[in-house]
C-alpha cells in the first residue's frame, strides 16, 4: 500500500512539472494531539513531545485554487493507561497520513491568507511499552483535514507559510460509540506548522 503512494507521488510530480504548475512546500510544527481523549474523564493517557513533519505537491489551476497532494508524519509520546486494557502505556505514537487537499490561496499579493482541506488515508504505528521492547501495532483508517493558511512572500517564488488546522483521524470509528474507541486512534488533533513553498511560476502582481 505505502509503495502505491510513493508511486503516484511520482506520477504527480513528473505531470505537474512537464505543465510547469507546480509547488513544492514543506515545514514542521507542533500542536495538540488527540484532544478529545485528553478531556475525557474516562481517559488515563497523556500525549507528550508532539510533533509533524510534512511535505506537499501543489498543482495550480489558476491563481487561487489547486489540489494538494500532502505526506504527513505525526509523533507523540503516550504515558498512562490504554482506553480499552486498562495496561500500562509508555509508548509513542507514529502517524503517516497521505492527504488529498483541495487547496484555495491567492498569490498575488505579498500577504494573503487562504485554506484547504480534504481527505486521506492514515497508517499508524502505536508502541504501547517501549521498555519492554513491545512490538508495535499497526492501524489503518481514513482521514479528514481542515487548515487555515496565512503565506508571506519572501521572493517571486518562495514564501513563507504559517498553518493552524485539525486532522480527524477515524472519523467512522468516532461515530460508533465509545464502546468502540481506542487509545491513539480515533480522534481530533489541532496541528499548527511553518513551512516554506516554492513555485515553479513567477507570482502574478
Amino acid at each position: 500500500m505505502t509503495k502505491n503512494y510513493f508511486l503516484l507521488v511520482l506520477i504527480l510530480i513528473s505531470q505537474t512539472m512537464l505543465a510547469q504548475n507546480i509547488e513544492i512546500g514543506a515545514g514542521a510544527g507542533s500542536g495538540a494531539f488527540y484532544l478529545i481523549e485528553e478531556i475525557d474523564d474516562n481517559s488515563r493517557a497523556i500525549y507528550e513531545g508532539p510533533a509533524s513533519l510534512y511535505m506537499d505537491f501543489k498543482y495550480n489551476f489558476n491563481g487561487v485554487e489547486g489540489v494538494k497532494l500532502r505526506m504527513l508524519h505525526t509523533s507523540v509520546m503516550v504515558e498512562g493507561q490504554d482506553y480499552q486494557s486498562g495496561l500500562s502505556l509508555n509508548g509513542t505514537v507514529d502517524a503517516f497520513s497521505f492527504l488529498l487537499l483541495y487547496e484555495r490561496l491567492r498569490a498575488d499579493k505579498k500577504f494573503n491568507v487562504g485554506y484547504n482541506f480534504g481527505l486521506g488515508h492514515t497508517i499508524q504505528n502505536f508502541n504501547r511499552n517501549t521498555r519492554s521492547g513491545a512490538n508495535d501495532v499497526q492501524d489503518r483508517f481514513m482521514s479528514l483535514n481542515f487548515t487555515g493558511i496565512a503565506s508571506l512572500q519572501l521572493s517571486d517564488r518562495l514564501r513563507l507559510k504559517g498553518e493552524a488546522g485539525f486532522l480527524w483521524t477515524d472519523p467512522i470509528n468516532s461515530l460508533r460509540g465509545s464502546d468502540y474507541w481506542q487509545t491513539a486512534g480515533e480522534d481530533l488533533s489541532f496541528l499548527v506548522q511553518l513551512g516554506l513553498s516554492y513555485s515553479f511560476l513567477k507570482d502574478e502582481q
